[in-house]
């Protein structure tokens, strides 16, 4: 297999990425189906990822060797990226749902989160993450939160949209009109 220029650099952020908006189970289990659950900024993996992996080291410790996406929820494909003088490999997974990144380093390191989408609104990512985080959780990624794949993929849903969320998640929303007359016997 021939692999291009591309694939074989390593990408580093530029810029001072932001704060990861991150949330994680207090005591990691491998028995566990989510480790907690991760609402990034932007579909730009380079950033994001370089805001995950700092905080996955500040908070787990140890070193993050490998990350593992869904091609589709996300702008570009890096193969590497540098992150505080390390290099992080980047697999692209089609099988893999849009909606979980699998983290892994030395020594059995596993951690799975839901992934929230950027467009989602404040309150729907924190009861999102809230979810994926809980001890002893059961959860699956794709149960958290559909993530809809990037608008470079395809027409992106509207799922930021709190009511919609809403009338999906078992409730209805009451219609803003006048409820019809009586009908007559």
């Amino acid at each position: 297999m021939i692999r291009s220029v591309e694939d074989r650099m390593t990408w580093v952020c530029t810029r001072e990425p932001p704060t990861a908006r991150l949330r994680l189970a207090d005591s990691p289990s491998s028995r566990e189906m989510l480790d907690g659950g991760w609402w990034p900024t932007s579909r730009d993996p380079v950033v994001e990822l370089c805001s995950l992996v700092t905080a996955l080291t500040a908070q787990r410790g140890g070193v993050i060797e490998r990350i593992m996406l869904q091609p589709a929820a996300w702008d570009r494909h890096p193969c590497r990226i540098g992150v505080g003088g390390a290099v992080v490999r980047v697999g692209w997974f089609t099988t893999l749902g849009a909606g979980l990144v699998v983290v892994t380093g030395p020594r059995d390191l596993r951690i799975d989160l839901a992934v929230i989408a950027p467009e989602t609104t404040y309150a729907v990512a924190t009861a999102a993450m809230l979810a994926a985080s809980r001890p002893a959780t059961t959860t699956r990624a794709a149960d958290v939160l559909f993530i809809p794949p990037s608008p470079r993929a395809g027409r992106l849903a509207r799922h930021g949209d709190d009511v919609a969320v809403w009338e999906t998640d078992g409730g209805h929303v009451q219609p803003d009109r006048q409820p019809a007359a009586p009908a007559r016997a």
